[in-house]
């Protein structure tokens, strides 16, 4: 029992002392969250809707969901949308909601190479319920007197922030980075518990059909490499793994953290998904397995996605201008 509030109080103490963000093993299942250069990418409308819950095996750890919605614009070659971000820590000690807008320009550089920047703008507000927690010296042996001295900061913090990203593209292969957190480059800002530190991201990949089928192009079988490194306040994460798509079966095996060369312990993760695409919807199931000491304490992560397109005439005559990065 000790052992699990450790765990409990080290995440939360880490949320609240290093603002980490929230992270989803099925990125690409949540495009607007990985990069604002995402909003429009599958080049028709797009609904997407996450939900995770991180090692359910501790009462009350974290629970994860959001919601989105984007829109390409031909006529001005760009790319809109909305998002809805919910992140609650430690049964509801701790809550986080983003709301904001995405914004892309499409840029043909070449007949096959694409650059898409993006910009976001959104609502941050953090809040933290104090009452929840205990700290050493509300007790006196098993005796607990109820007060503190600890000096707490703001329970409450909302702000505005922004993101920007770069997202290169062929029909083969694809690559970018995003700055979040932008707010916080302020040097009288970037030392307040109330504004999240600068994350950092660069992600890419690539996609090899391994058989064709010229008559109905839907029917290709497809392998997908990717990558997505993030570093946030002095700690460093890294996927890397792939995904294999026969519609409409979608299976994929990820390895999570880098083991040297973090300031904090990064907790290593074998990532195992699977999912149907059943003509513009889809659906997706991942499961973290933690690795190390924690194996038999967390109870891994899950996570399910759920994505529909609306594609349209503009789509579908012109596909192959589509990012080639998988759904999930």
């Amino acid at each position: 029992m000790k052992r699990l509030a450790l765990v409990v109080l080290m995440g939360l103490g880490a949320s609240l002392a290093n603002a980490q963000d929230a992270h989803f093993s099925q990125f690409y299942s949540n495009p607007l969250y990985l990069a604002p250069s995402f909003a429009g990418s599958s080049m028709g409308s797009r609904v997407a809707l996450n939900y995770r819950d991180q090692w359910p095996a501790i009462p009350g750890t974290y629970i994860t969901s959001s919601f989105s919605m984007d829109h390409y614009f031909p006529r001005i070659k760009s790319g809109m949308g909305l998002y809805f971000h919910m992140n609650r820590v430690g049964g509801g000690k701790m809550s986080v909601l983003n709301v904001g807008y995405q914004y892309s320009y499409k840029i043909q550089v070449t007949h096959d190479f694409f650059i898409q920047p993006g910009l976001s703008a959104y609502f941050y507000s953090r809040n933290t319920d104090y009452s929840q927690l205990n700290f050493a010296d509300q007790f006196f042996g098993y005796e607990f007197l109820g007060t503190t001295s600890e000096v707490l900061p703001n329970q409450n913090s909302n702000h505005v922030d922004f993101s920007a990203s770069v997202l290169g593209y062929t029909d083969k292969y694809w690559f970018g980075f995003t700055t979040d957190h932008l707010i916080a480059i302020s040097p009288e800002l970037s030392g307040s518990l109330d504004y999240p530190d600068i994350r950092f991201s660069v992600f890419g990949g690539v996609k090899v059909v391994t058989k064709r089928n010229f008559a109905r192009y839907r029917n290709n079988e497809t392998l997908h490499f990717a990558f997505n490194y993030r570093n946030q306040a002095k700690v460093n994460q890294l996927d890397i793994g792939g995904y294999y798509f026969r519609r409409p079966v979608l299976v994929g095996v990820w390895y999570r953290g880098i083991p040297l060369g973090n300031r904090y312990f990064n907790s290593d993760a074998l990532i195992f998904m699977g999912g149907l695409k059943f003509g513009n919807f889809t659906v997706s199931y991942s499961y973290d397995m933690t690795m190390g000491r924690l194996i038999s304490t967390t109870g891994g992560s899950h996570e399910v996605s759920i994505i529909y397109s609306f594609l349209s005439k503009f789509t579908v005559k012109r596909r192959y201008k589509a990012l080639p990065c998988p759904d999930f």
